[in-house]
């Protein structure tokens, strides 16, 4: 199943590589633990490290000029963030992003230009994450492309399946713990919007509302008003 993009997925190859480099201390690396709502860096920084996370959940977004925030990726063990430090010395720029941990993180931090140089040195290594790098690009592009044309209610029902997913919920009742603010920064919408697409699932009854999470109850109903932005493998 396939839908509203916003969760790296870990490419096996990769990570082993990196995990092993790691282990036998050809990638020298610092290990970190943040607490959930710490930030790994925010916008403005100067970002020089690449972080591989090993657990938790780690939160990528931008702060928009009205006010509020948009979720760009959320990054989980086995992905990789931060990749200013690539850039050479003259053209390098402050992070545009916040880096936010959603729950407790633990990460490696490994210099940029120490990556860099492995990356020159490992074929293997800078072929797998080519890849990695072209799927997130993928990724944003097929979500500025969903974003641009398909309307709030049928992109917030492909969202809510894909947390669903995410969280092994693939079953009815299905618990999606997030309120209508969080809901609506993932999707960069207005929180009313949300609100009235709830309105509008609950009518359908598709979804519950309980405390500060949402019971998804018919998932083939869902399914329905999410139309072609849900693609079955």
């Amino acid at each position: 199943m396939e839908a509203i993009r916003l969760f790296v997925q870990p490419k096996p190859l990769l990570s082993s590589i990196i995990e092993r480099a790691i282990s036998e201390n050809q990638l020298k690396a610092q290990p970190l633990t943040l607490n959930s709502g710490s930030y790994l860096f925010r916008e403005g920084d100067d970002v020089r490290e690449t972080y591989y996370l090993t657990r938790g959940l780690v939160r990528l977004y931008s702060d928009t000029p009205d006010g509020y925030t948009k979720t760009v990726f959320f990054h989980k063990a086995g992905t990789l963030i931060g990749f200013q430090g690539f850039r050479p010395e003259p053209d390098r720029k402050p992070s545009i992003l916040n880096a936010k941990a959603t729950t407790k993180v633990e990460i490696y931090a490994i210099g940029a230009e120490h990556f860099g140089s492995y990356l020159k040195t490992h074929g293997d290594a800078c072929y797998s994450m080519a890849q990695y790098l072209f799927e997130m690009l993928a990724m944003q592009t097929c979500e500025a492309v969903n974003a641009s044309i398909y309307p709030v209610l049928q992109r917030f029902s492909a969202l809510l399946l894909t947390l669903a997913r995410e969280f092994n919920s693939a079953q009815a009742p299905a618990i999606i713990p997030f309120g209508n603010e969080e809901l609506a920064e993932m999707l960069g919408v207005h929180v009313n919007s949300i609100t009235n697409s709830v309105v509008a699932l609950r009518n359908a009854d598709c979804v519950e509302r309980q405390r500060n999470a949402l019971i998804i109850t018919d998932f083939k109903k869902l399914k329905s008003i999410a139309e072609s932005l849900i693609v079955e493998n």
